[in-house]
């Protein structure tokens, strides 16, 4: 990998710690070499920048510019770009995170900060990691089948934990379709982790079996899921309901993909189709081709449950959208 004494490296954007330079600091550090993120205005023998979002390749350009010696990866930037074996293989060097580095990435809402506080410490001090990579679906918007290929197992619960903390951040694409899901749902459960399964749960796969193991478990936040495409209605309604004799639906949060192949009349039906049966919606834009101050209004609606106080069209961020709207038509 080069013969570098000061590393530099750069998280562009996510809220949890990134994986890949956790797993690159390790491997430098234990070569006896000095790592930290980098400093404005300092120099590195080589810099590693990791984005995790496309909307942020011109802030990746821009540190290109600014570092000739940097090497970026992520799905923000290359889908296709991995990390060296001898890298991948490495732990995680959970020393590198503080809470500090974690506390603005989880601002907004109306938590305290004493609050705010106390989950970037859960969040530093968690294991984190994939037991499997891959996905048995080939979803049009997901960058997973692309960049992971077909489900494959990689690691065990045990080699991902952290000896400081009994919470586990679980990153696998589509647990569901795991066939050791049920045992490794069970390990969690006897090791007495509390996990969060930050990519969700693929709802349509729900057994009896699963759905119990899943309540059988502590999670750090709600169980989520996803509703993206109308043509999986039924599939999402009859797995929510199987869930829901499991877990209640407090616990649940269902996520709504919006600006890839639907239109707002069904953005709008997936919401009030969830929300009449109790379950919290997210919406998340596709981030190619969510173009319209509508559908940006709409999210914010949803996300900040300004639904439970007023209909989208009294929202004030849409009256005011539509008047500047009519206002620029008249010119």
């Amino acid at each position: 990998m080069g013969d570098f004494t000061l590393i530099g490296l750069i998280d562009v954007d996510g809220k949890l710690p990134n994986l890949a330079l956790m797993k690159i600091s390790s491997y430098y550090k234990a070569a006896g070499k000095q790592v930290e993120f980098a400093q404005p205005g300092k120099r590195y023998d080589k810099v590693y920048i990791s984005s995790l979002f496309t909307w942020n390749k011109p802030k990746v350009e821009k540190l290109l510019q600014l570092y000739s010696n940097a090497e970026v990866g992520g799905t923000g930037k290359d889908i296709h770009k991995v990390l060296p074996d001898e890298i991948e293989a490495c732990k995680p060097d959970y020393g590198l995170y503080t809470v500090a580095d974690i506390l603005p990435r989880i601002k907004g809402g109306i938590a305290t900060k004493e609050s705010k506080t106390k989950k970037a410490a859960t969040i530093i001090n968690a294991g984190m990691g994939f037991t499997s990579r891959g996905c048995v679906r080939n979803c049009g918007f997901c960058f997973v089948p692309p960049k992971e290929g077909s489900f494959r197992q990689v690691t065990s619960i045990g080699e991902l934990l952290n000896p400081r903390s009994n919470v586990l951040i679980l990153m696998d694409n589509n647990l569901t379709a795991d066939p050791d899901c049920i045992d490794k749902l069970h390990e969690i459960r006897d090791r007495g982790l509390v996990v969060d399964i930050s990519q969700g749960i693929d709802v349509r796969l729900l057994t009896p079996e699963i759905a119990q193991a899943l309540s059988e478990v502590k999670h750090l936040r709600s169980l989520h899921y996803a509703w993206d495409l109308m043509g999986f209605e039924q599939q999402v309604m009859d797995g929510i309901k199987l869930l829901s004799k499991f877990v209640k639906k407090w616990r649940h949060m269902c996520y709504m993909l919006t600006g890839y192949n639907t239109t707002f009349e069904e953005d709008m039906y997936r919401f009030r189709r969830l929300t009449e049966i109790g379950i919290r919606p997210y919406v998340m834009p596709y981030n190619l081709t969510y173009p319209t101050k509508k559908h940006h209004c709409f999210a914010s609606w949803v996300n900040s449950r300004k639904h439970t106080v007023c209909s989208f069209e009294e929202y004030e961020p849409w009256v005011k959208a539509q008047s500047g709207y009519e206002q620029l038509s008249m010119i």
